[in-house]
């Protein structure tokens, strides 16, 4: 009997012992959830919509009321310290992520929009890894071709959200900001616009372009020394408008940027973007290239 007796306690530690195992290789490959958090600034300060700024841009006229605030991200991945890139796979919320796509959202519905807002992008890390385990991140700025000239009205929800649209062809608005410069004074809307430039529509129907677009506009944006639940995104408009006028812009030309090729206030923006901008003055002219630079408009905090 007690040898028996004996023998079942030495069968049940063998089990826990394996279950132990089980439990722990299980464990390793465990995904989990994480928090990618963005804020949008103003030279520093937080933005709320509606509210005037100062010293926004280059000249003594430098007050700037924004109204809009909102881009879209894609392809968004985190890096390890050796460099190499995970693709995170993103929360389908029905409302502001959808495939590998997620909509930032800071305006309230002060002047455009809805109330609500979005501040975050909420994802799955890689099976095995913990937040720790990377020291980076990179993603795009904008829409992949596909998506953003897809049909506004089947599309699913952000890609379909109004206040992004251009049209069929050009696609959506990647980032929209929208301001006013000395609102007390000349009272002079400028906004800035990122989209695609030079989609070919042949018939002139209105939907997808022909082939790709000339300009795609999307930049990437690698930030290092991200931790994901420790730093905060912060997209400043502030450094991106440092060379501009605010409170004036370029007779017959749209107000602020709107990516035009032929809009020079773009000239000094798109290169702190992270892109090359292409002015060509008139149809026919020599068309002169400003290079992209280190872009400044994304940091951490």
């Amino acid at each position: 009997m007690q040898r028996s007796i004996l023998y079942l306690l030495l069968s049940g530690s063998c089990l826990a012992v394996l279950q132990g195992c089980n439990d722990s290789s299980s464990s390793s490959t465990t995904s989990s959830d994480v928090n990618i958090k963005f804020a949008a600034a103003v030279n520093g300060a937080d933005f709320n919509c509606g509210t005037t700024y100062k010293n926004v841009g280059s000249a003594t006229t430098n007050e700037y009321k924004i109204n809009d605030f909102r881009f879209y991200l894609n392809n968004v991945q985190l890096q390890q310290s050796d460099g190499t890139l995970s693709p995170l796979t993103l929360k389908q919320d029905g409302k502001w992520q959808y495939n590998n796509i997620a909509l930032l959202d800071f305006e309230n519905g002060c002047s455009n929009g809805t109330p609500d807002t979005n501040a975050q992008i909420t994802a799955t890390l890689p099976a095995g890894k913990n937040a720790s385990d990377f020291k980076g991140i990179c993603f795009t700025l904008g829409l992949p071709f596909t998506e953003n000239h897809s049909d506004p009205t089947t599309a699913s929800s952000p890609i379909n959200t109004t206040g992004m649209l251009w049209s069929w062809t050009t696609g959506r608005k990647f980032l929209r900001i929208d301001g006013v410069g000395d609102p007390t004074g000349l009272n002079v809307p400028f906004h800035l616009h990122l989209g695609s430039t030079g989609c070919s529509d042949v018939n002139k129907a209105g939907k997808q372009p022909d082939g790709p677009c000339t300009y795609t506009n999307t930049p990437q944006i690698c930030l290092n020394d991200f931790v994901p639940n420790q730093h905060t995104i912060v997209a400043d408009v502030g450094k991106v408008l440092k060379n501009n006028n605010i409170a004036y812009n370029t007779p017959s030309t749209a107000a602020g940027c709107m990516s035009g090729n032929n809009d020079p206030e773009c000239e000094t923006i798109f290169p702190l973007l992270g892109l090359d901008f292409t002015y060509i003055a008139a149809t026919g002219s020599t068309p002169v290239i400003f290079p992209k630079q280190t872009q400044t408009f994304f940091s951490l905090r």
